[in-house]
């Protein structure tokens, strides 16, 4: 009974489609007549959509129906809870609430002990975070053959150790008993690594259960698979797998050997069947030696010795131990701190196997030369750099190291450089699994930014005029206060664009001497308080960006006085304070579109209705602003936005101004796209109808006015990559038909928006589809062929070689294709870059043409880089 969980409602639970795939080919391979021959009938997989009570219902009912070896497989998340108990994660799972939407492991382990009681061997196989927990989640008592009291005793969880011997098993070799076999000890994750088509442990059980064991005879003992499991995944400093086991159950359960059968005997007639470097890796690792010694830069020389060292650590220790030893002796004269801590790291992961006291010990000298950096800049970098060099072999210490780096960029006092790094550190590969961080770090920078401009802006709005100071004390001084209020006014309007806090202080200023004009003086108060009124549209536009709010408790006082005294010019004047009500609406959009909302209700509210001409400008300015705020409303309410813009529409129509209709449509039609944009990945219907309207509204527009919607539409596209890529290929293909009619640069802004989701697609899909992958990759490339911009060209070439070689990495076929867009590039160092990830990607599984594209390098750091992955690959 197998169980995969490709994906999770929780933001925090990142999707393992590797999961689900995993336990549908292990399940293939168990009914496969090469390997166990199980029938069809006798193998359950569950997916994403089960639930607890599905599961335990198919544990029962298999274990019941078992009478020689019952197999429970369970592959997703694994969280634990403050109690260290093991809960295994569903599709609904909370992980800071362990107990909802998950299966407990307890629980499952006492179903299977209760309803397969007639099996002979217990089997769980446990592929998830921290599921070494299951071993020690078991009652002391010893097993017995009538009584099987628990799938686990502590005996066995605290024997798990390095060797596998008669000690680890007990004496007892009656061989009816229970194991489990999980993917990481009690305190470490298990990964899915990039590329990879199943997660860690499983693609190992995989590999060794398809190609078999070469030298152990015709069968293979699930000791003996565990054994190969744990020794390749040693090799590569991943989190060790556990065996827990009862009466040697794992040396009585056996399978087919896929092995050639000439293979074996010539193993098993060897002299000595210990593994060693075959003569082909030491060939590549001597090219790979040769390219790295030729390095003039010592710190890149030593880093590639580093690699190689790691290479070849499970076949040549020694080796491994000379080249460590030297990278270290090198490394005292490197004088950059970051290299040489990366150095340090680099010679630690592959020490972690041969001499783990001594691996930590360097850890640690790396990170401590990393922390006494002084310069922030410099610290960030060292520790952002350090994080991802042991992020492999000691992922907790990872995490911390970003935690550290994130202390690092808010640390770092200039503003901008604070966004950059905040952004580089949400982009890091080792928050894949962390999406909640992710989005954290990428608000905090938009948040920082925001404030670093409107900072900006305040400082530079808040200088005052000493020339306008002078004129004001001037009027101030003046005992007419009819033409002291003038004379602020028009100082207000000399000032508003160059000093527009200081106007605002002096509308501030005549409006406290409107309310001083005596009962008795209604001429003179009539006039400077139409004289205030008819300044505030002209002279709050630049304030209302930084200061809103006081400009609004300006026209609030204003608007009292204006109703406090009614007379024949009331009309004019209430329809001035809505005027800058939306005047300050349409500045406020960005920064706070809800409140411009408000803002605009209340200048409509605000005034009956103006005489002709005014009442035009009034309404073009309402319909700008609400144009305005919808543009900026749609990430947050899309279908107000919508509203709003059919409002703008509505009133745009009832005015007798083409111009002005042509450009709310043009406005309207950009809200109605990104409106669709943003509903794309929630709404896909809803979205495409939308994107129809814009469309249909662009056709009566100039072909100028167009460029909105193939933007948004490939933008669209790039927002559910992965989730639809049905529909995302249709919003492509529209966004591609609309950009043809488009001037030159918003088609070729355009042209970029559709190579970005189509090469983010393709990432999405290539794990589990890579044939369809490789489409979008060259897709993409036959879009940026259109780009005119060098600069832009080969940045998204550079991207799509990425998703080349991801592809190659699960289809080498692809190799010729990828090498093809490489050599095309004209930039040399992306051209080296790209064509070293390439060999990297291809070396697993052809290694002689990736050392046919390593020697194509012209650069001498990427070649050396490739040679050693070329090496690892040859063990």
């Amino acid at each position: 009974m197998l169980v995969g969980i490709a994906d999770y409602t929780h933001a925090d639970l990142v999707a393992m489609p590797a999961a689900a795939r995993g336990a549908d080919h292990l399940a293939r391979l168990l009914r496969e007549p090469s390997i166990w021959g199980l029938p069809h009938e006798y193998v359950t997989v569950l997916g994403t959509d089960t639930t607890q009570e599905r599961i335990l219902t198919a544990v029962r009912d298999a274990a019941l129906a078992t009478e020689d070896t019952l197999v429970v497989y369970f592959a997703g998340h694994g969280l634990r809870d403050p109690g260290e108990r093991l809960h295994l994660a569903l599709v609904d799972a909370d992980p800071d609430y362990p107990q909802i939407g998950t299966l407990p492991y307890r629980q499952l382990r006492d179903l299977i002990r209760q309803a397969g009681h007639r099996a002979k061997h217990r089997v769980t196989v446990l592929d998830c975070c921290y599921s070494g927990i299951a071993g020690g989640m078991s009652h002391p008592t010893a097993p017995t053959r009538d009584e099987l009291a628990t799938a686990l005793d502590e005996r066995a969880h605290a024997n798990a150790t390095d060797g596998v011997d008669e000690g680890r098993h007990g004496s007892d070799e009656d061989d009816h008993g229970d194991c489990v076999l999980t993917s990481a000890p009690p305190q470490s994750r298990s990964f899915v690594r990039a590329g990879a088509p199943f997660p860690e442990f499983t693609g190992e059980l995989i590999a060794t259960l398809e190609a078999g064991i070469i030298g152990v005879g015709p069968m293979i003992s699930l000791e003996g698979a565990w054994l190969r499991v744990r020794d390749r995944m040693r090799g590569r400093d991943s989190p060790e797998p556990q065996l827990f086991a009862q009466n040697n159950a794992t040396r009585h359960i056996h399978f087919l050997n896929r092995a050639p059968r000439e293979r074996r005997e010539q193993s098993a007639a060897a002299s000595d069947p210990a593994p060693g470097a075959s003569a082909a890796h030491l060939e590549a690792r001597a090219a790979a030696e040769r390219a790295a010694r030729a390095l003039p830069d010592v710190y890149y020389s030593m880093s590639v010795l580093a690699d190689i060292a790691a290479a070849t650590v499970t076949v040549d220790p020694d080796k491994t131990r000379q080249l460590t030893d030297e990278v270290l002796r090198a490394s005292h004269g490197v004088t950059n701190p970051d290299q040489r801590a990366r150095l340090l790291a680099q010679v630690a992961t592959s020490l972690v196997g041969l001499d783990s006291p001594r691996g930590r010990d360097l850890v640690d000298e790396a990170q401590a030369a990393v922390l006494a950096i002084g310069e922030p800049d410099a610290r960030f970098e060292g520790l952002y750099n350090l994080a991802h060099t042991v992020a492999a072999a000691d992922r907790d210490r990872a995490t911390w190291l970003l935690e550290k780096v994130e202390e690092c960029a808010h640390s770092v006092p200039d503003a901008r450089d604070k966004v950059m790094r905040l952004r580089v550190l949400s982009n890091s590969s080792l928050l894949d699994d962390s999406p909640a961080w992710r989005q954290r770090l990428r608000d905090e920078a938009d948040h920082v930014e925001s404030a670093a401009e409107q900072s900006k802006l305040f400082d530079e709005y808040s200088r005052e005029s000493p020339e306008g100071s002078r004129r004001a004390s001037e009027a101030r001084a003046n005992p007419d206060s009819r033409w002291t209020v003038v004379e602020l006014v028009k100082i207000a309007r000399d000032l508003d664009q160059s000093h527009p806090h200081q106007a605002v202080e002096l509308l501030e200023d005549a409006e406290r001497t409107v309310r001083k004009i005596g009962v008795r003086e209604r001429e003179e108060r009539e006039e400077a308080l139409s004289e205030l009124t008819g300044a505030l549209p002209f002279c709050v536009s630049w304030a209302a960006r930084t200061i809103p709010d006081r400009v609004v408790d300006l026209v609030t006082k204003v608007r009292h006085t204006v109703n406090d005294h009614a007379s024949h010019a009331q009309r004019d004047q209430l329809t001035d304070l809505a005027w800058t009500l939306a005047i300050t609406a349409n500045e406020l959009a960005k920064t706070n579109p809800r409140r411009a909302v408000e803002l605009i209700r209340e200048a409509q509210a605000i005034t009956p209705q103006p005489p002709g001409k005014t009442r035009q400008l009034l309404h073009k300015k309402v319909a700008e602003a609400l144009t305005k705020i919808g543009a900026e409303l749609t990430p947050i309410d899309a279908e107000q936005a919508v509203a709003l813009a059919h409002e703008a529409r509505k009133i745009a129509a009832a005015q007798d101004d083409t111009l002005h209709r042509v450009h709310t449509d043009s406005a309207a039609m950009r809200v109605l796209a990104l409106a669709g944009q943003h509903l794309a990945r929630a709404d896909t219907n809803r979205s495409a109808e939308l994107f129809r309207e814009a469309e249909s509204l662009a056709r009566r527009l100039p072909k100028q006015e167009l460029w909105p919607v193939p933007q948004a539409l490939a933008m669209a596209g790039k927002s559910i990559a992965g989730t639809n890529p049905d529909q995302m290929d249709t919003f492509v293909q529209q966004s591609e038909r609309l950009a043809r009619d488009l001037p030159e640069k918003d088609r070729q802004r355009c042209l970029q928006s559709i190579a970005d989701a189509l090469i983010k697609t393709g990432n999405a899909l290539v794990d589990r589809d890579p044939d369809h992958a490789a489409l979008y990759a060259r897709e993409a490339e036959r879009i940026v062929r259109q780009i005119s911009n060098d600069r832009d060209r080969d940045f998204l070439l550079y991207e799509i070689m990425g998703l080349q070689a991801e592809v190659v990495t699960r289809r080498p076929a692809y190799a010729d294709r990828a090498k093809q867009v490489a050599e095309r590039m004209p930039d040399d160092g992306f051209k080296a870059f790209t064509l070293q990830n390439l060999a990297i990607a291809l070396a697993p599984a052809d290694s002689g043409h990736a050392e046919r594209i390593a020697q194509d390098i012209t650069d001498d750091r990427c070649r050396a880089r490739a040679l050693a992955s070329i090496a690892k690959a040859r063990l």
